[in-house]
């Protein structure tokens, strides 16, 4: 009993090294399949504890991604102001007939954007569980890696290397994965087309119930439309004997009017002069309500560079500043007299911006969907192919590249001090235990004579 424990305890510790060249392709070798079972799952000594290797590598695809993607909405960050913003930018100085197409896409192109971040997250993970295989790689690899320490630093190092290498060009991968999705939005792709029919027939039919003409019914007067211009519906209640609609008066024919002027119609106060029973006004009413006394906006220019100029004098409002002799004002600072653009308005929308907002959400969620799908689905494929299986097949040929040199191989197979005195120790006492079982035969044999 005691000489099969010493057996297979001194079996774990390994014979002495005969052909270290030898020696260190088989080491490379076990290494080598090893840490490929444990990737494909074939291992013998399967983890029963926690994931680790393949199946690890699949439940970041399946769970820790896809969930994180599922996780984004399409609209996160996203209000129904900035859509409204994107559609005016998108339109111009003119005002929008339709939905403009190019807001769509400045848009979602911002959406798609967000998918770009998990997905190099998603490298991270893999290339840390690969690094993290060099543990798992079997009891057989593990032993050798105790009896040799220097080799066991010296693969890991290798793996490390060639892992570190291969992932600029993974994350490269995936991010043109989210370049080329960004770079063109395919608005004919079979799954958004019927989204984006909905979507313009919806406008369409919105832009129809917007110009229905609505019938008004005066009496036994022809019906009229509520779209007719002011001129034509002023002519035709002129001719129907109906009173006509009451005008705003001029400033002139309103001051006239304040004055005793009631006699006077709308047309007259604008073409005549001020009649002659009506009190002229001084000379300083008369200034005061000319548009001349009206400060213009270069007189406020001249005024505010002057105040920039002579801070400590003040420049009344109206009263221009003499420009000096031989030259023009030319001030060094332009002065910005335009109201500022609110950034953020808080008012509510009205029926057709609420539609349109609509219509954009809809097209955004829906592309999205068919980009995430897309993304959900590649870079997995990505990783395998840049990360995973180049580092399965180029495992073996990198080790021996590195490690199989003549003049290396000795400091790496000099084993260490603890395990070839163990190994001596289990030696010497299996020799011990087979000795004595051949004296206790001796003993037995001579008993029975």
């Amino acid at each position: 009993m005691m000489m099969s424990q010493f057996q297979s305890l001194l079996h774990s510790y390994g014979d002495d090294v005969q052909d270290k060249a030898q020696t260190l392709l088989q080491i490379i070798t076990k290494f080598n399949a090893a840490y490929c079972q444990t990737i494909e799952g074939t291992a013998r000594n399967i983890e029963t504890t926690e994931l680790c290797g393949g199946a690890r590598i699949c439940y970041i695809f399946h769970e820790t991604f896809g969930r994180t993607l599922d996780s984004i909405h399409p609209l996160a960050g996203l209000t129904q102001m900035d859509i409204l913003t994107a559609i005016r930018n998108a339109t111009g100085p003119r005002p929008a007939l339709f939905v403009p197409e190019v807001s769509f896409e400045l848009l979602v192109k911002r959406q798609i954007r967000r998918l770009e971040e998990p997905s190099l997250r998603c490298i991270e993970l893999v290339h840390e569980e690969m690094q993290r295989i060099i543990q798992f790689c079997g009891t057989e690899v593990q032993q050798e890696m105790l009896r040799f320490p220097k080799l066991h630093e010296k693969i890991i190092d290798v793996v490390t290397q060639l892992l570190r290498r291969r992932l600029p060009p993974t994350n490269s991968m995936v991010e043109n994965l989210v370049a080329i999705e960004l770079a063109y939005i395919n608005t004919k792709h079979p799954d958004f087309r019927p989204d984006a029919s909905l979507a313009s027939t919806l406008v369409a039919d919105d832009e129809k119930a917007r110009n229905i003409p609505v019938r008004r019914i005066h009496g036994n007067a022809p019906s009229t439309y509520e779209h007719e211009q002011p001129k034509n519906m002023t002519r035709f209640m002129g001719e129907q004997g109906l009173p006509r609609p009451a005008l705003p008066l001029e400033p002139a024919a309103s001051a006239n009017k304040d004055g005793g002027a009631n006699n006077q119609n709308w047309f007259s106060s604008l073409i005549a002069g001020p009649r002659a029973e009506t009190t002229a006004p001084s000379k300083e009413q008369s200034r005061e309500s000319s548009p001349s006394a009206t400060p213009t906006h270069q007189q406020l220019a001249l005024s505010a560079f002057d105040t920039i100029i002579n801070p400590d004098q003040g420049v009344e409002v109206g009263k221009v500043p003499t420009p000096p002799e031989g030259g023009i004002l030319s001030p060094q600072k332009p002065v910005n007299l335009l109201p500022e653009v609110p950034m953020q308005q808080t008012r509510k929308l009205t029926e057709r911006e609420s539609k349109d907002c609509e219509v954009i959400e809809r097209l955004i969620k829906t592309y999205f969907y068919i980009v995430r799908k897309s993304i959900q689905d590649k870079v997995p494929k990505a990783i395998m192919h840049f990360l995973v299986n180049h580092v399965k097949d180029n495992l073996q040929s990198e080790l021996v590249k590195h490690l199989y040199r003549t003049e290396e191989i000795d400091t790496f197979l000099s084993e260490s001090p603890e395990i070839a005195q163990r190994r001596k120790e289990a030696a010497e006492m299996l020799k011990a235990l087979q000795n004595a079982n051949v004296i206790i035969g001796e003993i037995r044999e001579t008993h029975m004579w």
